[in-house]
């Protein structure tokens, strides 16, 4: 007997190929990282806690389509290195070229920004106004220079001050994904194993290409044809 497994057309590679969809590489040589766009977790991911994001950092000097980075509650080093929390791939941007940093106040309760200049060699600017090395408080809308070129749009975000709180009757959709997967999962291991099970015949004694196998209650019967192509013992 033929020991081949039974192949589903467009999923030859389904049992023996992995997806990883672990996060993604943040070492990234150009352009703006997202992490996780719209949401998106793999049921399996360990995501470390996070700081909360109370602001962004919006430009076009690059593109029209727009860039963005969202920015966390303490330091964000603005930088053309690839560790920096907010990376520009600008030749006049230097290496560390400033740090913006938001602080949560609690007496009184607000939240404050301000950057200081890291040393860099073209400088920054507050709304068009050098600011040298001394840091400088920034307030929601200020424009932001990094380098020559670099034009930011500043949003600070007090969640509180506006209105926005977290909901009590939050409905995830978190759960019900991992249940999908799970039963996507399993479903794939069924099929998996029932085609484990399935046993065929050497071409030579089927003239059929293809068709049901099955077995009757019989003994010893000899491998019988039906039209349409499936075969019963």
């Amino acid at each position: 007997m033929s020991s081949n497994k039974t192949i589903i057309p467009g999923m030859e590679n389904a049992y023996t190929e992995h997806q990883n969809f672990g996060p993604q590489n943040t070492n990234v040589k150009d352009g703006t990282y997202v992490p996780n766009p719209h949401g998106i977790v793999s049921p399996n991911a360990n995501i470390p806690n996070q700081k909360p994001i109370v602001g962004f950092l919006y430009s076009i000097s690059k593109t029209n389509a727009g860039e963005f980075w969202p920015l966390h509650i303490g330091s964000n080093r603005i930088g053309r290195s690839v560790d920096s929390d907010v990376f520009l791939g600008e030749a006049t941007i230097s290496e560390q070229h400033a740090v913006l940093v938001i602080q949560q106040m609690k007496n009184p309760e607000k939240v404050i920004a301000w950057i200081n200049d890291s040393g860099s060699t073209c400088g920054t600017m507050v709304n068009g106004e050098s600011m040298g090395f001394d840091r400088r408080e920034c307030f929601n809308g200020d424009i932001i220079t990094i380098g020559e070129h670099y034009d930011l749009f500043f949003i600070l975000i007090d969640a509180k001050q506006i209105g926005l709180n977290v909901c009590r009757d939050f409905m995830s959709t978190n759960q019900t994904s991992k249940n999908n997967y799970a039963a996507s999962h399993l479903n794939a291991q069924h099929i998996h194993l029932n085609n484990n099970a399935t046993q065929g015949y050497e071409s030579g004694n089927i003239e059929s290409s293809g068709g049901t196998v099955g077995v009757n209650d019989s003994v010893g019967s000899e491998p019988s044809t039906k039209p349409g192509g499936t075969i019963f013992l």
